[in-house]
């Protein structure tokens, strides 16, 4: 098992520092009598990811970090010969590695916010279908390279191209998404090469665009009344990534934000809730 894990690490030297820590875990689940790793719990690897170092001293936040990365790797390998496996490093949850975070919305921001595009005088059609693609886990440099080529209306799928270093993926629209697209589509009648969300004029550059529309989400935002330190347009992104989490699992949630690792997932998507 540490053999197939250490395998898919990319490199030699995070393969041989993270395969020592799975192996000090294996000497931990012994000495507590944890013959094989379907009988581990969250009890166990909070046990280890929290446990003092070999001089003694509190584990930094880096360390405790990379613990559970070294769990999360070993867990998610052993669901490869043991599908019906339990993960319990899911229910793991830490504190964040910095003090910039982004928390998701919950349901009922995520409904303000929807009204509060659709009565958008000016720019009703973008707004809704800027935050239909962020619900769709799009980012604010995605959505405005998005083109209706890239809709499938009927499936509710998106076609993300990602950005270094979100990876390219496809989206999910939501329920609300797939009709607001449906709807608009049926009205306008674009052409396949048309951007979704495009202004007149188009934008001089990608990072004039990116900032176009982190603007529109963040006003959209301010008029539901959903605001705070902890609030941005990636906000949205997350809740869509959180529903993906809740019908699917870490796995799927990873793959729908593009990005490398479960972990990283799991850092964005498990931030305690607050304004």
């Amino acid at each position: 098992m540490l053999e197939l894990w250490a395998s898919q690490v990319r490199t030699s030297a995070t393969a041989a520092r993270l395969s020592g820590l799975i192996r000090r875990f294996g000497a931990r689940l012994s000495s507590q009598g944890v013959a094989t790793l379907l009988q581990v719990s969250l009890e166990d690897c909070e046990g280890f990811v929290w446990a003092r170092t070999h001089r003694g001293a509190p584990p930094s936040l880096a360390t405790v970090h990379l613990r559970r990365t070294a769990l999360t790797g070993l867990f998610a390998t052993l669901r490869e010969v043991e599908p019906s496996a339990d993960d319990p490093t899911r229910d793991l949850l830490l504190p964040p590695r910095t003090t910039r975070q982004v928390r998701r919305l919950d349901d009922g921001e995520m409904t303000r916010v929807r009204v509060a595009a659709l009565g958008r005088a000016r720019s009703s059609d973008r707004a809704v279908l800027a935050v239909a693609l962020a619900e769709a886990t799009a980012t604010s440099g995605e959505i405005p390279q998005i083109r209706w080529r890239d809709i499938e209306v009927a499936r509710g799928v998106v076609r993300l191209p990602g950005a270094s270093p979100i990876r390219a993926r496809e989206g999910r629209l939501s329920p609300w998404g797939q009709r607001a697209f449906a709807r608009i589509y049926r009205a306008q009648g674009p052409s396949p090469d048309t951007f979704v969300v495009s202004r007149r004029g188009g934008y001089a550059d990608s990072h004039t665009a990116q900032a176009a529309v982190a603007n529109l989400l963040s006003k959209v935002m301010t008029a539901a009344g959903v605001d705070g330190p902890v609030v941005r347009p990636s906000s949205i992104r997350l809740w869509g990534a959180h529903q993906v989490l809740l019908t699917s699992g870490i796995e799927a949630a990873t793959l729908a934000l593009g990005v490398a690792s479960l972990d990283t997932a799991r850092d964005a998507l498990s931030m305690e809730e607050r304004s």
